[in-house]
């Protein structure tokens, strides 16, 4: 036992090029299979994670809600913009009115409710309620709960139409706190600057009719943002938006970009491809480089043969030199992936446990079939050979 330690160490150390060729080979096979096992990982969540967000202008706020519903998609977010709006007949300072229904896009500072108000009761009201600007409110005399006048800018004008819309006696803040909505304040921005943008919920759209009114009797939404729920049912959801604006007046129109998606699925498709592929060759080559080397040293086999030493000793002597070299190079290889792409140690310890196992098989496969074929042959004929 003591001499075949000696012999294999001496093996090793007198064929250094083979050694280190067959290591080398190894550290590569690994590097590459564990980078295609990273990369496979990578692009197997990312594709499970792509976001696709279909959108729809002029799509009206009860159709935008019936797509919500449709089971397509997830997350909706909805939004109209009304410019140019005037607060307590105040026509020197235009504000922007946005329904929204939700407030992440658009408030990213702090707000202060009123007492019984927050977020999600806020977006749920149907009523008249506001957010704004700290600074704003207070430059307009208003706090928590009070109500402030709210109005398209060209209010008087559309009052007019039908002729006198005045009664008699009836004073312009009269006829406009008969004729136009009030905001109620449930909520305050705490911004370190002023700006003059009002938010109120899409809910309670009907209650200030009078900013869209003009173009439709319902509100028709700038934006219908949706996340689609399953990538794959792009195509199936975009024939089904064709219809979601079906008989409703003025344009519609629906964009969906899934170029992003579209590229990364196809990344993942080819992972999925080249896996097996990836492993099959490294096996193949794993086990047919340690074999080749065996067989380039069979004169030295014969050698050993000559002296004495039996047919299985030759197989595992050469066998095992094959072995280490390979495990020493695997473990090389998956180090670096692992320093390289710093993966998750638990994602990769299966996948690069099962190879290493598979590798060494393989190597000891082929390099134990070549090292039987030269101990098998005639000692006298073999050291008679050519190289």
């Amino acid at each position: 036992m003591n001499g075949s330690l000696r012999y294999l160490r001496r093996l090793l150390g007198r064929n250094l090029g083979r050694s280190l060729l067959s290591l080398g080979l190894a550290a590569l096979l690994a590097f590459a299979f564990g980078l295609v096992t990273v990369l496979r990982g990578i692009y197997g969540e990312l594709y499970q994670q792509v976001e696709v967000r279909p959108v729809f202008t002029g799509l009206s706020y009860e159709r935008a809600q019936k797509v919500a519903n449709s089971g397509y998609v997830r997350d909706p977010y909805y939004e109209y913009v009304a410019q140019g709006v005037l607060v307590e007949l105040d026509g020197n300072t235009p504000v922007t009115v946005f329904f929204v229904n939700r407030l992440d896009e658009l408030v990213k500072d702090p707000v202060v409710w009123a007492e019984g108000w927050d977020e999600e009761t806020f977006l749920a009201s149907p009523r008249g309620v506001c957010i704004l600007n700290a600074q704003y409110a207070e430059a307009l005399g208003k706090g928590l709960g009070d109500k402030f006048r709210i109005n398209e800018g060209n209010w008087l004008s559309n009052l007019s139409q039908g002729g006198n819309p005045f009664r008699e006696g009836e004073t312009l803040l009269e006829l406009r706190d008969r004729r136009r909505p009030f905001g109620t304040i449930v909520g305050l921005v705490q911004s370190d600057w002023l700006d003059y943008n009002v938010f109120t919920p899409a809910l309670g759209n009907t209650s200030l009719y009078c900013l869209y009114s003009e173009k439709t009797s319902f509100l028709c939404l700038d934006i219908a943002r949706y996340t689609l729920v399953d990538y794959h049912r792009a195509a199936e959801f975009a024939e089904y938006a064709k219809g979601a604006g079906d008989g409703q007046k003025g344009q519609v129109s629906f964009t969906m970009d899934t170029s992003y998606a579209d590229r990364i699925y196809e990344m993942h498709r080819l992972l999925e491809t080249l896996y097996p592929l990836t492993i099959a060759a490294a096996l193949l080559l794993g086990g047919i480089q340690p074999g080749l080397t065996v067989l380039h040293a069979s004169r030295e086999i014969s050698v050993l043969r000559a002296l004495g030493a039996k047919k299985g000793k030759c197989v595992g002597i050469y066998t095992l030199a094959q072995v280490l070299c390979a495990f020493v190079g695997l473990l090389l290889g998956f180090v670096l992936v692992i320093l390289i792409q710093k993966p998750a140690f638990s994602t990769v310890l299966r996948p690069f446990a099962i190879y290493l196992a598979a590798h060494l098989a393989a190597c000891a496969l082929g390099s134990g079939v070549f090292a039987w074929l030269c101990a098998r042959k005639r000692v006298l004929e073999q050291l008679q050979a050519k190289e």
